[in-house]
């Protein structure tokens, strides 16, 4: 076996991004009073950057040297002692004016994934919430040393929401089963109590928490209203029915007699006077997608997300009159790609981490094209395939199946919702795809806390889907979640993952396939043929035969019934090392005869005609690709490379 040179092409920093993840006032940033501001972008590089409202792009842009895919999770300003504090991954970092330049690393808590909701109290301690753990930490950078909850409840993962009151309370919400708020003091670690929720919810998360004087506000999954805890009874007050857009509130500021703070809904902007929870509309401010609401005595600074940067405006918090307005450009960053289509046209399209929108590279010229700006409907791209001159994109987050007219990709209005899985099926994300002459199928992942994927038929016809099944809310495959389908015209093939949605232990035993017969809508048979894997991807029909892939390579099926043929052993890891994933493995065809198989790691092509296989990209090799590949219509494969760069593989071995 010959290794083949990897990469013959490149096209790097395929998805360049300027979303913004977060703002954050720093304020008193020189002793005088005078207030920066923090951005975050989503991505993984230049994810910090340093606003001096005074000028027209950032004065520091900072990678994070390690972390999260998509950027920092949350950030907090200690105004006494001027210093922002972040976090990325399981990582804690602080930056401060007296050294501007760059980032440094705190600590990090090593026995969770992803820290949430960073805040800092007025002893300095670092305050935060875990995941998978459920617990909160407590660190303080002078003794270096921290402190943990434990996990809250049994069936908690994330403490994602976390703030701290004025009277010294730690408040906590979590999810992503069973929803839970609760509350400890900043001086007792190990006594927690649970607030309970005036309507429980089985599955989701507390979405925000604010604290005005001895109220808190909270956001549930499933809840529409705003919930109100008042401390002093310790009940549950009302509820505000009049939602916030993006459950965004100001500060609280002291106005007249009365101390409020400011929100958006439908476009206009209201104040709330706290001691009584009374509503005045003020009217309305510019359109556009606020990111924060900034609430003094005598302005109130909107934070607009604008192309490229954003936009600052100053308003009289009486008149709306506008005081003034600033305009900063931001310094692109990359996303990390998430997924990859070629298509009949040449073009590689391409779906981003934590990402917005879509792009694509024409992989004969390298032109590069973007979804437009206006576009707000694609999000994080689990799949997504080519028929009848659309795109059917699955993007996470509510489970949207989307189709995109081709023809006029340019044009916002081409881009059609055709359903939002979450509402009615609970799913989360939409990693299956297959298409045949009449029809697009779809198979997804469930929601947080919950298993059972649902598999359903979109009408190329009427661009309206036709059925989905859900096996009565078990999952159309019992407590499985459908991640991989192919398609011919009387039947379509599936594999499956125990994976269940986040929160959610995997589903006891093995993967299946499936084979679904179209016209009579039933199953023709379902096994679980490859002994030991949890996960099986990306099935395909070559040749008569049913390939599926594995951690391990590829298994070829007989689609009579199902049984395993034979096992290609490709990356010399085991199903049983890894956890069951959604697409922890990927195969492209190629029409030269060739299959490319990528995961673990290791990139191999299978030449079935000559029964040889070539390493691509190994880990003891520079060249290691990503798990999603994708095949052009005229043969090429193409991965991902360093997480930001496209790539053309070559599949020929090295003489």
């Amino acid at each position: 076996m010959n290794d083949t040179r990897g990469i013959l092409r490149k096209h790097e920093n395929a998805f360049p991004v300027a979303e913004v993840s977060e703002i954050l006032e720093l304020t008193n940033i020189d002793g005088t009073g005078k207030s920066w501001f923090a951005v975050t972008l989503i991505g993984i590089s230049n994810q910090l950057q340093i606003l001096d409202p005074s000028k027209e792009s950032p004065i520091y842009v900072i990678s994070i040297p390690e972390g999260h895919d998509g950027g920092i999770g949350s950030m907090a300003w200690d105004f006494s002692r001027r210093r922002l504090f972040l976090t990325s991954a399981n990582q804690i970092y602080s930056w401060s004016p007296n050294e501007p330049d760059g980032v440094s690393k705190v600590t990090s808590i090593e026995e969770a994934t992803y820290l949430y909701g960073i805040n800092v109290d007025s002893s300095g301690r670092i305050w935060m919430g875990g995941y998978p753990t459920g617990a909160v930490y407590k660190f303080d950078p002078v003794q270096n040393n921290w402190e943990s909850t434990g996990k809250l409840a049994p069936d908690t993962d994330y403490a994602r929401e976390i703030l701290l009151d004025q009277f010294d309370n730690v408040w906590v919400g979590t999810g992503s089963k069973n929803p839970r708020l609760f509350v400890f003091s900043v001086h007792n670690l190990n006594q927690v109590h649970e607030v309970l929720l005036p309507s429980p919810q089985e599955n989701g998360f507390v979405t925000s928490l604010y604290s005005f004087d001895v109220f808190i506000v909270v956001s549930v999954s499933g809840i529409t209203e705003q919930l109100i805890y008042n401390q002093r009874t310790r009940e549950w007050d009302h509820r505000l029915s009049r939602v916030w857009a993006k459950r965004n509130a100001s500060n609280s500021v002291r106005f007249a007699a009365n101390e409020v703070f400011y929100s958006i809904t439908d476009g206009s902007l209201y104040m709330t006077r706290i001691n009584n929870w009374t509503d005045v509309r003020i009217g309305r401010i510019p359109e556009g997608s606020v990111l924060s609401i900034i609430a003094n005595n005598d302005d109130i600074l909107l934070v607009y997300k604008e192309a490229g940067g954003l936009q600052l405006i100053s308003v009289h918090p009486k008149s709306l009159d506008t005081k003034g307005t600033i305009n900063v450009s931001l310094v692109s960053g990359n996303y990390a790609i998430q997924s990859l289509l070629g298509t009949s046209s040449g073009k590689i399209y391409l779906g981003a981490f934590m990402g917005k929108g879509i792009n694509s590279i024409d992989g004969d010229t390298g032109e590069r094209w973007s979804s437009p700006d206006a576009e707000y409907r694609i999000n994080q791209i689990e799949g997504m395939i080519e028929a009848a001159g659309k795109i059917f994109i699955g993007s996470y987050g509510y489970a949207d199946l989307i189709s995109v007219n081709l023809t006029h990709r340019d044009d916002p209005g081409s881009y059609i919702l055709l359903e939002r899985l979450d509402r009615k099926y609970h799913q989360s994300r939409p990693f299956g795809w297959a298409a045949n002459s009449e029809s697009v199928f779809f198979g997804t992942v469930p929601d947080y806390g919950r298993s059972g994927g649902v598999f359903g038929k979109i009408s190329l016809l009427s661009n309206e889907i036709e059925w989905v099944m859900d096996g009565n809310g078990k999952g159309f495959v019992d407590s499985h979640s459908v991640i991989g389908l192919v398609a011919d015209e009387e039947f379509v093939y599936g594999t499956t993952s125990v994976r269940n949605g986040y929160g959610t232990p995997d589903t006891e035993g093995q993967a299946k396939v499936f084979k679904f017969d179209i016209a009579n809508k039933r199953m023709s048979w379902i096994t679980n043929p490859v002994i030991g894997a949890g996960a099986l991807y990306s099935p395909k029909l070559v040749d008569g035969w049913l390939l599926v892939a594995d951690i391990e390579g590829v298994a070829v099926i007989d689609p009579d019934n199902g049984s395993m043929v034979r096992k290609h052993h490709l990356s010399n890891t085991e199903n049983s090392n890894r956890r069951p994933g959604w697409a922890s493995a990927d195969m492209a065809v190629s029409a030269s005869g060739k299959l490319v198989h990528s995961a673990a790691d290791v990139t191999t092509v299978v030449d079935f005609i000559s029964h040889t296989k070539s390493t691509i990209g190994s880990r003891e090799s520079p060249c290691k690709f990503g798990n999603r590949i994708t095949a052009l219509p005229d043969g090429r494969v193409f991965g991902v490379y360093k997480d930001t760069n496209l790539v053309e593989l070559d599949l020929l071995p090295s003489r």
